[in-house]
């Protein structure tokens, strides 16, 4: 019985049943464990802007730092003037904006009081910085840059300042500004008040002049009159009469006899 085909096809299907339950019971994954906040805190790193702060001095012009971020201007000394001088030279953004840009920049926020000393009228940055790394009285290392302008020089420090988001330089105070006396000296001149003479009455004078000059048509042109003898004779050397001189009248000697004569 052991060798029938019929006992050794039941007994495949028992254990292929036997197995089939046993991988119900024991094959069942484990429950899902709920995830841990500091695990999943741990694997996820945490996205930061923050770019170091350089000593280099690498100087820049207007032109370099237009367009860049902020966390780039301000890891860089020479950048971080350039970026303040031409936020505070721009007169587009109205004096909230305006103060707003400028906090980017300096290490202690101004205030709305600051909006007086913004220049009125547009003033131009001529040349890139010039810097020198100094070291200031209680120890931090300061920077000093020059930037030229249109009014002159405009001297600017900048010191290192930590923040939540790590280290960056600002424009320290008191915050420089412009002389506003060289930028009032770039108003446009006042336009002259227009003379109270109007063009039609020197017209009208010059028209009158005109016909003062020509003849009336009703009054005949007076015809020149002909130079005088006597004017002619005073422009020309007078020719002496000629002397009489006597005795008879000197007869001509002809090729034809005189008619009527025998």
């Amino acid at each position: 019985m052991l060798y029938s085909r019929t006992n050794l096809a039941l007994a495949a299907l028992a254990t292929l049943g036997a197995l089939f339950l046993i991988g119900q019971v024991v094959g069942e994954p484990p429950p899902a464990r709920e995830p841990d906040s500091r695990d999943s805190a741990a694997s996820v790193p945490v996205a930061t802007d923050a770019i170091p702060v350089s000593y280099e001095l690498v100087e820049v012009s207007e032109s370099t730092v237009a367009g860049k971020t902020t966390q780039w201007t301000t890891s860089n000394a020479p950048a971080t003037a350039m970026a303040y001088l031409h936020t505070f030279l721009d007169p587009s953004p109205s004096d909230a904006d305006w103060i707003n840009r400028l906090a980017r920049y300096t290490a202690d926020e101004p205030g709305m009081s600051f909006a007086a000393a913004r220049p009125r009228v547009p003033v131009a940055i001529t040349g890139s910085t010039r810097s020198e790394l100094v070291t200031g009285e209680s120890g931090p290392r300061l920077v000093r840059i020059t930037i030229p302008t249109q009014t002159g020089p405009v001297r600017i420090t900048v010191k290192v300042l930590g923040t939540s988001s790590g280290q960056k330089w600002a424009v320290d105070t008191p915050l420089p500004t412009v002389d506003p006396s060289t930028v009032a000296a770039l108003d446009p001149p006042a336009v002259a008040a227009p003379t109270t003479t109007s063009l039609a009455p020197m017209t009208t004078s010059a028209s009158s002049s005109t016909s003062a000059a020509s003849p009336s048509p009703s009054t005949p042109p007076i015809a020149p009159s002909a130079p005088s003898s006597t004017s002619k004779e005073e422009r020309t050397e007078r020719v002496p009469d000629p002397v009489p001189v006597p005795g008879p009248l000197p007869i001509p000697e002809l090729d034809t006899p005189i008619p009527g004569a025998l």
